[in-house]
């Protein structure tokens, strides 16, 4: 017990010294590709090279967990192609113990890894990525951040029922409008009620949108209950007692219809308006532009509300729904990948001869593999060619069973 207590030891202190120089360099690796790569925006906008290196620094954690699969792969292989380059896997094996056993430690290391990663991708990464960008955009790029001023062609649903259903919308500062505006609710009898509008205003006093020049349609319901009769609301009624409707002699389209009143109660009715303001319209024009924000500066349920009110807005979320499935399968790829290098090294009947510079060339190539799996899952999926949770997880998948297979035909 004592001997397997060191083992244990022994085998995570060397993974971790290869860990921490392969994880340094490759973080070095991705943060001059990134510099070398932006140093033409930097100099266009004049940036102080105080504010760059703040960024780059705030980018620490979240490069850090992005790199990290990859130096998890590089440490496993490295790791056990040294013992076994010493004969120490070798002796390992005479002594009764298997390379499960001797690898049970990186297992665990790597469950850990993997557990570690999604708690600060869920807490502390988020809100350090939330400031680096707000570094680079404010104070690099010299901008503000702001919410777009135009949104056309949308759907809009709020949590009341209300359906906004605008052609164009504009907004600046505290002034919107909004052309070609349809506004759509279904009451609890049945009865529907259909709004159009040449325009909508928003009134910043009220905090509420003034609609004008329109109509107003009722198609009533059919009631509850066998032979029940809707409440078909009149014009002032509409929006739940909105508020006052400027009709200029509004005229219902059914008040001169022959038709018996019981059935004339279940007919469409039209009422014709100049103004038409209601508190329940009280939806700001930021909320209806719908902003957009990056997924890295929020954790995994900050991300699924913002999902489920991005389709409420009526806006598309397949890209947004890759990457919650994203922030899943990406903290496991860190057990996966030692899996499959303690697979690879443990299969392979030339581990125990080949070269430092040899394993850490295989470790290098397979991290390329694995990360363009990641990126080929995450494209399908952005296309709608899989589904979010089958692209995301993609790289886990295929690394995962060819892990497996090479593990049954490991020598233990």
């Amino acid at each position: 017990m004592i001997f397997v207590r060191k083992l244990d030891r022994y085998v995570t202190w060397q993974f971790l010294k290869i860990l921490i120089v392969a994880q340094v360099s490759l973080l070095v690796i991705t943060t001059l590709v990134h510099l070398m790569d932006h140093i033409n925006v930097y100099l266009d906008n004049d940036a102080a090279w105080a504010d760059v290196a703040r960024y780059y620094f705030l980018q620490v954690p979240y490069n850090n967990l992005l790199t990290l699969p990859m130096a998890m792969l590089i440490a496993t292989v490295l790791t056990i192609g040294e013992l076994g380059r010493h004969g120490e896997l070798t002796a390992m094996k005479a002594s009764g113990i298997s390379l499960y056993r001797m690898a049970a430690p990186l297992f665990a290391f790597g469950i850990a890894t993997s557990l570690a990663v999604l708690a600060l991708g869920e807490t502390v990464v988020p809100r350090i990525n939330e400031r680096s960008n707000v570094v680079y955009d404010e104070e690099i790029l010299g901008r503000q951040v702001e919410y777009e001023t135009y949104r056309g062609s949308f759907v809009y649903q709020n949590s009341e029922g209300y359906a906004y259903i605008v052609r164009s919308l504009f907004v600046e500062d505290s002034l919107a409008s909004a052309d070609q505006v349809e506004i759509q609710r279904r009451y609890l009898d049945g009865t529907f009620v259909r709004i159009n509008a040449s325009q909508m205003v928003w009134e910043e006093s009220a905090d509420a949108w003034v609609l004008r020049n329109g109509e107003i349609r009722i198609f009533p319901g059919l009631g509850i209950g066998t032979g029940a009769r809707p409440a078909v609301p009149a014009a002032t009624d509409t929006l739940a007692a909105a508020g006052p409707v400027d009709t200029a002699a509004a005229t219902d389209t059914v008040e001169a219809d022959t038709t018996p009143a019981r059935d004339r109660s279940l007919r469409e009715r039209m009422y014709a308006f100049r103004i038409l303001r209601s508190p329940h319209l009280d939806d700001a024009p930021q909320e209806l532009l719908a902003r957009q924000k990056n997924p890295e500066e929020l954790g995994y349920y900050e991300l699924e509300e913002y999902i489920v009110e991005r389709e409420r807005l009526g806006a598309e979320t397949r890209r947004e729904r890759v990457d919650l499935h994203m922030k899943l399968a990406y903290p496991f790829a860190n057990f996966v990948i030692v899996l499959f290098g303690v697979a690879l090294v443990g299969s392979s009947a030339h581990a125990g001869r080949q070269g430092a510079g040899a394993g850490f060339g295989v470790a290098l190539f397979l991290t390329i593999v694995f990360w363009g799996f990641i990126r080929v899952g995450q494209g399908i999926g952005y296309g709608g060619g899989l589904a979010p949770a089958v692209a995301a997880w993609l790289a886990n998948g295929v690394f995962g069973v060819v892990a497996i297979g090479l593990l049954f035909r490991a020598r233990t």
